[in-house]
Parts: structure tokens; C-alpha cells; sequence
């Protein structure tokens, strides 16, 4: 066929499959189709493209577009009418018909076959005109793989980010670019994968590791769970075991606890066959070529992991509608492999006792609604947005920093405000005890045009001593793509008149009077841990110095610091681990 009547006909399938044909197109229309079988096959290409378009927007708005179309052959009682055709002729009809029809069916099996399956002992849906009680609903069968936690996790090419709860979907590979992530299938099997990983899970009882590590435990219930490998397979016989595989497929097994059995590729190509049992303390590597050797007894145990790492796991915030919307209320910890959480009540709260800047002025942010005033004065007004409100949209923003963290103590009181250290001091109403996992968490403002992963910043100890060192904070434990992230409500951002030098200088200088912000934010958190600032266990913890890390022009702005209390004197809830 030329161009022209490829248009007209791409033209005409439209408008039949939308049912907007007029009596003189749907001639036109039958007419291409009785002339030529190319027509007929286009015709086919045509209504099979309008339909996979029309399931696409359908999955996307949850409404069906297009009804079947009609048929394009006239009816009966419209050919009765018309001369009599030959003989030839009309022994051509029912055979073009029946083509014709055949043409239709296809599309319609296509779309029907890409829709819900029904099981075959359900009941049909009936409409129920007498106002009956509806029927109850069926409960969905239960996830093959359902993601039960998430530790600093970013999936590569994933439409939207995963939250614990999500199921993964069947004989899809999973590229884990960031972070670790715990799963748990239907029979109770758990797995930590952690990054850089390749996975896919095939079924509730079998997952494809394809590079990667991963540590497994399954329970009374689970066993015979299994890990394939490019070169080897781990079927699990009531056991804790981990496995690591590089880039050249090579695999490391190690037994934990109980007793795994291994294949090679080989041997799992021929069944039936009997593997290697490996118990508990013992590991084996499968090379690229499928050759065993014993493992690195040295590093045994390294690659097993247990629980997730300590982070801040979630935060609970009053909603957009609320009377006082975006108000922190809780935070949910992992501290020593317990998960814990802390009203806001239970934090240990702080004084600002330095603020300097570099160069940004717009260093305080209120509620839309909440204005501060124009002219400074004596009060404390202005640092109370950060050290006593908890609304996560008040805040003192753009402190200054330095790309090299501290190494000696900072400089928050010389008589020249002009020679302190830029960043920002707080001093904690009680000291904060050096316990298992994050002691103090950080919240930040963090606009959604910014890098994702957030602004990282360094902490300090104000005083340093032997042992004692700055630490930087690159990852957020709740990024501005995490599904725990909070997105703010409308906030007003206020400039001041010069650049700010002290706490004195934040509350006595005028602004603008602030404007709303254009941009949408979010809140992100982070967990920040003693330890890695050098102090031991036990350490009593009065004031940090926080820097801005400097490594872009966009700064910190922290909304909320918030101490945690010892270890000792929380109840925690049950730790959400493969532990038993």
C-alpha cells in the first residue's frame, strides 16, 4: 500500500476503535479491508497498537478508555438490501467475514489476556439491585518476597523508591546500587542483601544471587530454601549461611549455623545428584570454572550479617491538616541491633551557643503563616526556632562550614565575632551517654532540586582530647528519596540584613520579613554515632560543633537536634533481625 491509504487507515482504525465513525467511513473502512489482505494485516498491527496503548493508560489511571469496536462488515439486513451479488461473490462473503472476524478476535484475546485472571472457582459478579450486603472480600494470596526493612538503600532503575511491606515482583533483577535491605519470604525465610548486588526472586523458596552478598536464615518451616549463583546452588537444611559472589561468578559459601547443602553448576544440571554438606564452621569457594576449594579461614564469619545496621528507621510527624501541622512526634531508632522509639518528649533537648555563617544570609525559616518580625531585639526568640520548637518547618539555616573537618578545638567565643569558627555549637540540657548505634539525631531541611543524598556536614567535639576527632556525615540514614522522608509544608525563608557572626547577632539583626519559599522541601535525618567521633562506651557528652562540609554551594539547615537517652533506660520492642 502507498503512504496516503496507510494514513487513511491508520486513521480509520482510530476512530472505529473510539466508536466515532461516520456511516460513510464505515463503508470506506470495510471497503479497505475487503480489497486487500495487506490492509487486513495493518488493520490487525493497528488494533493491536491502539489496545496496548489504551492498557498502558489504563494501569496508569485505573480507568478503561476504549470498548471493543464493531464490527466493520454490514450487517445482514443492510446486504439484503444491495443487488445480488454473483454466485462467486457470495460464496466470498461468509469466508471474509469469518477472516474478518478472526482479525477482531485477536485483539480482543490480546487485551483480555493481559488483564486479571479470575480463578476458576470463584463466584461471578453479580450486580445486587435489592441492596444486599456486599460480599466480603477475598484476601490476597500471600507475597512470594516481601521487603521487611531498608537500610540507606537505592535501587538502580526502579520507578519509585521501596518501603518495608513492598513485595518484590517474580523473575525480575533487582540492581541494589546502595545500602542493605532484609527480606522475608512467604515460608519465613530471611535474607540480607547487601550492596552492590544483582538479585531476582524466583520463587518463595529460591533467589537468584547473581553478584553480591548475602546472609541467610531460615527458621523451623523454611527449610529447603535456596540461593542459586552462577556457578553454584546453597540449598538450606535449617541453617544460617552467607554467600558472597564477584563479578566473574566466583561464589563464598560459609555455614553460620546448622548445615547448608552445595552444588555446583554442573552437578544441579544432573539431577538427581547429592552435593557437598557443609556444617556449621565451614565454608567452601566455587571458582568461575565450577572448581571447590576450601575458603579464607582467616575472614570466616565477616560476610554474615545478622540485623541491618543502627540507624535512625523512621520518624513520625503530625500531618498537613493537623493544627499544628509538621510537628515532630516520635523517632524510631535501631541502637545495639534494638529498635527503639523515642517520643519527642523523651529527647534530650540543647542551647544554641554559636551560629556563624560564610556568605548565605537567609539563616531562619517559619511556618507560612508564622512571621517573625522584621526588627531584632534581646530575647532568645529567634535560636528557640531550632533549640525548643519542635515544628520540623522552623528552623536556623546555612550554617557555615569548611571542606577539612576540625582538627583542634573551635573557636566559639573570641571577642572579634569576625575570628570564630563558621558552623554551629550545641550545648545538651543533660549529657548524652556514648551507647550502641546513633546518639543524637540531625534533621535537615533539604530542598527536592538538591542532590538526593542530602548535604553532609562534619561534627566536632567543641573540646578535643587524645583520642577525640572530627567525623563527617556523607549518607543520611532517611535520604530525600526515602519513603520515611516528610514533605514540608508552605514555610516562609528569611534574609538578614548582614552576615550573621553569633547567636547575638541571629536574634538582634533585621531581615527581610521573609518570603514564602517557591521550591518544595522535605525533611531527612541522620543518626550521628559518638563513637565515631572517638568517644568510648559509656562517655558523657555535653556540647558538638557542626560544620557544613562545603562540598557544594548548597549548605545544611537544620530544623531539629535531639539527643537520645542511655540505653539502659528504654524499653525497647522486639529487634526486627534474622536473630531468633
Amino acid at each position: 500500500m502507498t503512504n496516503e491509504p496507510n494514513r487513511r487507515l491508520a486513521e480509520l482504525a482510530h476512530r472505529s476503535v473510539h466508536e466515532s465513525l461516520t456511516a460513510e467511513e464505515h463503508a470506506e473502512l470495510e471497503g479497505l479491508l475487503l480489497a486487500s489482505p495487506d490492509a487486513r494485516d495493518e488493520y490487525f498491527l493497528l488494533l493491536d497498537l491502539e489496545y496496548g496503548l489504551a492498557k498502558l493508560a489504563a494501569e496508569e489511571t485505573g480507568r478503561q478508555s476504549l470498548s471493543l469496536p464493531k464490527g466493520v462488515v454490514r450487517p445482514a439486513t443492510v446486504l439484503r438490501d444491495r443487488p445480488s451479488p454473483t454466485r462467486s461473490m457470495a460464496s466470498y462473503w461468509p469466508l471474509l467475514a469469518l477472516t474478518l472476524l478472526g482479525l477482531m478476535a485477536v485483539p480482543v484475546l490480546f487485551w483480555n489476556a493481559n488483564q486479571k485472571p479470575v480463578a476458576q472457582d470463584d463466584p461471578p459478579v453479580e450486580v445486587n439491585p435489592k441492596g444486599d450486603q456486599p460480599r466480603p472480600e477475598v484476601a490476597p494470596a500471600a507475597a512470594e518476597m516481601q521487603i521487611m526493612q531498608l537500610a540507606r538503600s537505592r535501587f538502580f532503575g526502579e520507578p519509585r523508591a521501596f518501603a518495608p511491606g513492598d513485595t518484590l515482583d517474580l523473575d525480575h533483577d533487582y540492581a541494589l546500587v546502595e545500602g542493605s535491605v532484609q527480606l522475608r519470604s512467604r515460608t519465613g525465610a530471611e535474607m540480607i542483601v547487601q550492596a552492590p548486588a544483582v538479585f531476582t526472586i524466583q520463587s518463595a523458596e529460591s533467589v537468584l544471587l547473581k553478584v553480591g552478598e548475602c546472609s541467610v536464615y531460615a527458621p523451623d518451616g523454611a527449610e529447603g530454601f535456596r540461593v542459586l549463583t552462577p556457578q553454584a546452588e546453597v540449598v538450606d537444611k535449617g541453617t544460617r549461611f552467607s554467600i558472597s559472589v564477584n563479578e566473574s561468578g566466583e561464589a563464598d559459601v560459609e555455614v553460620i549455623e546448622g548445615a547448608a547443602e552445595v552444588f555446583t553448576a554442573q552437578e544441579s544440571s544432573k539431577p538427581p545428584h547429592a552435593g557437598l554438606l557443609l556444617e556449621a564452621g565451614e565454608g567452601r569457594v566455587i571458582s568461575s570454572m565450577g572448581e571447590v576449594a576450601a575458603g579464607d579461614a582467616s575472614q570466616f564469619g565477616r560476610t554474615y550479617k545478622s540485623i541491618l545496621p543502627d540507624r535512625i528507621i523512621s520518624f513520625d510527624v503530625s500531618p498537613k491538616g493537623a493544627p499544628e501541622p509538621d510537628k515532630l512526634l516520635a523517632v524510631t531508632a535501631q541502637r545495639g541491633g534494638q529498635t527503639v522509639t523515642y517520643d519527642v518528649d523523651q529527647l534530650i533537648g540543647f542551647d544554641l551557643i554559636h551560629f556563624k555563617v560564610n556568605q548565605n544570609i537567609n539563616n531562619l525559616t517559619t511556618p507560612l503563616l508564622s512571621i517573625d518580625p522584621k526588627s531584632g531585639d534581646k530575647t532568645r526568640r529567634r535560636a528557640e526556632y531550632l533549640d525548643r520548637d519542635h515544628c520540623l518547618c522552623t528552623g536556623i539555616l546555612n550554617p557555615g562550614g569548611n571542606e577539612m573537618p576540625l582538627t583542634s578545638d573551635p573557636d566559639i567565643s573570641n571577642e572579634d565575632p569576625g575570628k570564630r569558627t563558621p558552623g554551629l555549637a550545641v550545648r545538651f540540657h543533660e549529657p548524652i551517654v556514648n551507647g550502641p548505634g546513633p546518639d543524637v539525631v540531625f534533621f535537615d531541611l533539604h530542598v527536592v532540586v538538591h542532590p538526593e543524598d542530602g548535604d553532609p556536614f562534619h561534627v566536632s567535639p567543641t573540646h578535643f582530647e587524645p583520642g577525640l576527632k572530627s567525623h563527617t556525615i556523607r549518607e543520611y540514614d532517611i535520604s530525600l528519596v526515602d519513603h520515611g522522608s516528610h514533605q514540608l509544608s508552605s514555610f516562609r525563608l528569611y534574609g538578614f540584613d548582614r552576615r550573621i557572626r553569633s547567636v547575638e547577632e541571629l536574634c538582634e539583626s533585621n531581615h527581610n520579613g521573609g518570603v514564602p519559599h517557591a521550591v518544595p522541601a522535605k525533611v531527612i535525618a541522620a543518626g550521628i554515632d559518638l563513637s565515631d567521633l572517638g568517644y568510648p562506651e559509656g562517655a558523657e557528652v555535653r556540647e558538638l560543633f557542626i560544620q557544613d562540609a562545603m562540598d557544594d554551594e548548597n549548605y545544611i539547615d537544620p530544623v531539629f537536634i535531639g539527643g537520645f537517652p542511655p540505653v539502659s533506660t528504654t524499653s525497647p520492642e522486639e529487634p526486627n533481625s534474622t536473630e531468633e
